[in-house]
Parts: structure tokens; sequence; C-alpha cells
């Protein structure tokens, strides 16, 4: 159910999921690259007919197609035994391709799987997706999803996606070490400039960090000194063309985090940083060698490992404020989205699915706690949450649908900006960093990419928050 297709967020996840392989299994008796074809599918009461739904599971070993099966296949032919749902095994790293070429061949899936929104706009722009508008609406999917999911999910005013899973930033922290010291998580700047000072003098670095492994996960640090600086309110200012990218308030952005590099807090400055892997990362910050981390809830997954083998414990907090006036934000990214193909013979049983994924929460919470998959942005009380989730990743999930309602969300560049944009900070991020670039000339390449974005249409639905929630 959440999210599906994972993109690998570290070179370390990347490198299992390439060591592994693609195991070609089809739950169908054939491969074939088309959409369904029955006669016999109704366009209401209960759902039957055949339907097709290509995907790539988190790990694609036995145990991973197993797990896929187990929540996202098996539950849904239980409630739904007239529908034949035929799941097919694509590879992760070329899954979107795959769908991409087919659907422009008027082929494809039933039900398309897309690893974020950007793929999904494409798709919707070119007349390959369903309106769902009409089917949320009757299904009252708004009485489920969170207020942001459903704005998000929106693509020229209409619904032609459904979020499976989503993420945020978090500041996470050696428990054991802060215990020991008696230190609590910063909530705003000079906390933690403070912290780290403290940090320094007992030969700890204040942040884990290294991007030797996965080169892109710069772009973290940015959505997270954008939203706790110039703030996500002003943020949604910039993708909503209200101000530019070169306004004062991202340049003050870009100069602290650049600042915090050259002080040697991450990772011990721009040359380790650029130099550490994600096992040496993990390490040191499980060892107490680095006290805290900045990074996605996707580490949920990850850190046990490693803080099992130190004999030591991890926490977290919400990323603490760096500007006077700037409130605590969760900025928020999409993992994996669900639409249904135009082309369709079957709409209805491919749209039965989708309403299943998203009210089935039972099974969701099965797998976040057997497997560490995202749960899907649906409202959440602390009751609905089973005994067996990490109790961290419980308090995440509270936390982030109380932040939700009250709009006290951000934006994360891989998410909300466009194509053009997220690529630009992905290739451009680490020569400011080194001091190659200036923080001016790179909010003007910004500046420029995002409006590239914007006269294509490119950009997400920009949902609301602070300010802009009323």
């Amino acid at each position: 159910m959440p999210r599906t297709t994972r993109p690998a967020r570290s070179s370390a996840s990347r490198r299992r999921l390439l060591k592994a392989g693609a195991i070609a299994i089809a739950v169908a008796a054939t491969l074939a690259a088309c959409t369904s074809t029955s006669s016999t599918a109704n366009k209401s009461g209960t759902p039957n007919g055949q339907i097709q739904y290509w995907f790539a599971p988190n790990t694609p070993d036995a145990k991973g197609v197993a797990d896929f099966m187990k929540y996202n296949i098996t539950p849904f032919k239980e409630q739904y035994p007239q529908v034949q749902l035929q799941a097919v095994q694509k590879n992760v790293n070329t899954i979107n391709q795959q769908i991409q070429v087919a659907l422009s061949a008027s082929k494809g899936p039933d039900i398309v799987t897309a690893s974020g929104i950007t793929n999904q706009i494409t798709y919707s722009k070119a007349g390959y997706l369903t309106d769902l508008s009409s089917f949320a609406a009757e299904h009252k999917w708004s009485d489920t999803l969170l207020p942001w999911a459903q704005e998000v999910s929106k693509i020229d005013g209409k619904m032609v996606t459904l979020p499976q899973g989503y993420e945020t930033l978090l500041l996470f922290y050696n428990k054991t070490l802060f215990e020991k010291n008696g230190w609590t998580p910063p909530t705003n700047r000079q906390e933690v400039e403070d912290l780290a000072a403290k940090m320094e003098a007992k030969g700890i670095t204040p942040f884990a960090a290294g991007n030797s492994d996965y080169p892109a996960g710069t772009e973290w640090y940015v959505s997270t000194f954008f939203n706790d600086v110039a703030g996500a309110s002003t943020v949604h200012d910039a993708l909503t063309g209200k101000i530019d990218f070169t306004d004062q308030r991202f340049a003050d952005s870009i100069n602290l985090m650049k600042n915090y590099w050259d002080k040697g807090w991450f990772g011990g400055g721009v040359k380790k940083y650029f130099s550490t892997t994600d096992p040496q990362k993990y390490t040191q910050f499980a060892s107490g060698q680095a006290g805290m981390y900045i990074s996605g809830s996707w580490e949920f997954v990850t850190l046990p490992e490693y803080f099992k083998q130190a004999k030591s414990e991890f926490d977290w907090a919400p990323l603490p404020s760096l500007a006077n006036g700037v409130p605590v934000t969760y900025p928020l990214s999409i993992g994996n989205t669900l639409s249904v193909n135009k082309g369709t013979t079957n709409a209805y049983a491919a749209e039965s699915y989708l309403d299943w994924n998203l009210k089935d929460t039972k099974t969701m919470w099965a797998q976040v706690a057997n497997t560490g998959a995202d749960a899907m942005p649906v409202n959440i009380k602390p009751s609905d949450i089973p005994s067996n989730v990490d109790p961290r990743i419980a308090r995440q999930y509270t936390a982030l649908a109380a932040a939700s309602e009250q709009g006290a969300v951000g934006y994360t560049t891989w998410t909300s900006w466009g194509g053009s944009s997220d690529q630009y900070i992905v290739d451009n991020t680490d020569k400011v960093l080194n001091g190659s670039l200036s923080t001016s000339d790179y909010l003007k390449g910004l500046s420029a990419a995002f409006k590239a974005d914007v006269s294509k249409g490119n950009l997400p639905t920009v949902y609301s928050t602070g300010k802009s929630l009323g």
C-alpha cells in the first residue's frame, strides 16, 4: 500500500537494489504491455474484470516481492475476488521510463505508478491519466486524505493521482550521547550554535553528513535551510510567483548553510563532506563521533542497524527554526503515487483499487510495522497506530498529521519544485559549498530554472502552509 516504488535516497540503498537485480515475476499469465481488455467490467456496484499493475518493490529480492504481494495485492483480491488483478514486476531503476514509453503508445498498465508527483504532471498534461475528481468526491476521499495531500494530488484543478506515502525532513540525534551530556535537541538558531560549540569542545562533529555515495543528497539541506531560514511561507510565495528566488531571505538561507559547512559543523567541512560515504556517516553518528543528523524519515529504515551495532539509541525532533519569526515546520515530500491510465477499459476496477489503497489502513499499518514503508498522508489519531509500530515512527506520523491540519508544513525541492529547478539545485549546490559559485549567481540560476518550469506548466500544485492556509 504505501509507496511501492521507493527511490533510493542513499547509495547504500541503491547498491542493494542493483546487487539484487530485477527478479522477473508476473502474477499475470503473460507480460503483455497493453491495458485491460475485459469486456465484462462494470462501471458501478461491485468491481470486476481485469486490471494490470506494474510494480517495483522496495527491494527486488524474494522477500521484497513477497512483501509487496502480501500488502498490496492479496488483501485487495480477497476483498474484490471478481477483479483479476495482474501484478507485473519491473526494475526499480527503469519502471518510470517503461511506463512513460507505454503510455505514449496508448498502452501500459491500468494502474499507473510513479516515484513522485513530477512524472504524473507530465503524464496528465499529455492526456494519459484519468480525472479522478468525481470518483474521489463520490467516495469521500477528502474525509481521509490530509488537506495538503488533497491539494498536491491535483493537476490543473483535477485530482489525477493518489499519494501512497509521504516523508519529512527531521533532526535526528544520538540520544545516548545527549543523555550522557545533559543536552536537549535545539529548537532555534542560538541553541543550534551553542550546542555545536559544546560538541566541538568535546571533539564531536555537530552534524553527521556526507554525499560521496549520493551527491543529490545535498538538496535535503537546501530544503532544510529554505524552510528554516527564509520560512515556509516565504517558500510558498516564491513557488506561487509572488516573490523571486533571488529574494534576500533565500540568500540568507544559502549563506547560513555555507557558513555552517565552512565552520566544519556538517561532516567536518566541505572536503570531508564530499568524500564521506553513507556507512561512514552512519557509523560516525551511531558511535557518537557526530551528535546530530539532518535527513528524511526514510532513515528510520537504516539507522536502527547502525545504532544496534554501536549499542546506542537515536531519536528525532523537528528541524529547529534558524531565523527570528520563522516557525517550526515539517517539510513534506510525496513518495510513490498511483493514477489510472486514461486508456484503460476498466477504469472502475482501477479506481476501486486506489480507493481500497487509501482506506485499508489496517493493511497500511501492518506494512509500516513490518517493512518500514511510509504511511499514506491520511488523518491519524494515536489510537489508530498499532503497538508494534516503532514508537518513534508512530510519534512522527501523529506529529505530521497535527502539523498538516495546522498548516505547520513546509516544502521539499524534489516534491514542490519543477523538474528543471530541482535538477538545477542538485547540479549546482555543491558548487556553492566549495566556493566555485556565489550565492547570488546560484539564486539567479535557480530563478531562471524555476521560470522555465513555470513556462512549461511543470510545477506541482502548491499546497497551503502557515499564513497562506487561511
